[in-house]
């Protein structure tokens, strides 16, 4: 008894299927590449896959004006920036080079206070070790003022804020952490359209928590080591016109040992790409949304 050949479609059917995947695939297709070159919230996510670059391989800084140009010329050009790019225990960047754009609209420091006549010029960053040394030079403009022509108390206080934590976060075993406690004292008034240097150090790092020391001084025109007052010595230890000086205790948060673990990183990945999507939709649809802190 020989078995049935099996029935096959009528060619009509057979064509109707393949002109339906055809055509869904390719508005797939079309609908993706839409997305993904005119929308912001997609153009974000793969950042959040891929592992930022170290500070060698981040692309060149562009100053936005040409008065930001020749400000970033005098820093850049400075005899502290030159000797600490001369010693290899320092690495040089720029901070938010790397910070997707959907991010940096909503950061104080990355977007609210740069500008013209405000932050024109991203700080340059040297930073020592694992976590032990940081200096940052930067020019503070006209429109960061409390009184007319002195910066505000609390722009130098979120300058320390920010510089020591970028200090102390590569010693921390998640690499990341809160200011716990902040310590503040203020020495001189700051004027506005000038230079200033702001050097921290971490003094001590105990399981999930480091201590951080901070000042920010006004820049002066020669290096003191350069000149042979330095002694050999770290920035650090050459203080020079000291406008504020800092303590704090940052604390690397519980949940930051998740990142260590490689068995959850794809799962770390996948809550930051739905918390961007979610605040995404909020900030954008939803009047009266506020954005968490």
């Amino acid at each position: 008894m020989s078995s049935a050949a099996p029935l096959q479609p009528p060619p009509r059917r057979l064509l109707r299927r393949v002109l339906i995947y055809t055509s869904l695939s390719l508005t797939s297709l079309t609908l993706g590449l839409y997305l993904a070159t005119t929308n912001p919230l997609f153009q974000t996510i793969p950042s959040l896959f891929l592992r930022r670059s170290s500070p060698a391989t981040s692309p060149a800084y562009l100053p936005p004006t040409e008065r930001a140009q020749k400000i970033d010329e005098l820093m850049t050009s400075h005899p502290l920036s030159e000797r600490l790019r001369r010693d290899p225990e320092w690495t040089e960047s720029r901070p938010y080079s790397q910070m997707p754009e959907m991010m940096r609209k909503h950061s104080l420091t990355a977007n609210t206070l740069l500008g013209d006549t405000k932050v024109p010029v991203a700080p340059l960053i040297f930073t020592k070790g694992q976590g032990e040394e940081l200096i940052a030079i930067s020019y503070l403009g006209s429109d960061l003022c409390g009184h007319v022509g002195i910066v505000h108390g609390g722009m130098l206080v979120t300058m320390l804020d920010e510089g020591m934590a970028r200090c102390c976060f590569a010693a921390l075993p998640g690499k990341i952490g809160v200011t716990a406690r902040l310590e503040i004292d203020f020495r001189k008034a700051a004027r506005s359209e000038g230079f200033v240097v702001l050097k921290a150090r971490t003094e001590g790092v105990e399981g999930r928590k480091a201590w951080v020391a901070g000042r920010v001084e006004v820049l002066p025109m020669e290096d003191g080591e350069e000149k042979g007052k330095g002694g050999g010595k770290s920035p650090w230890d050459q203080r020079g016109e000291v406008l504020v000086e800092a303590k704090s205790l940052f604390v690397e948060p519980k949940w930051a040992k998740v990142r260590l673990d490689p068995s959850t990183r794809g799962i770390e990945k996948l809550l930051e790409v739905k918390n961007s999507l979610i605040l995404c939709y909020a900030s954008q649809h939803l009047p009266n949304f506020a954005r968490p802190s």
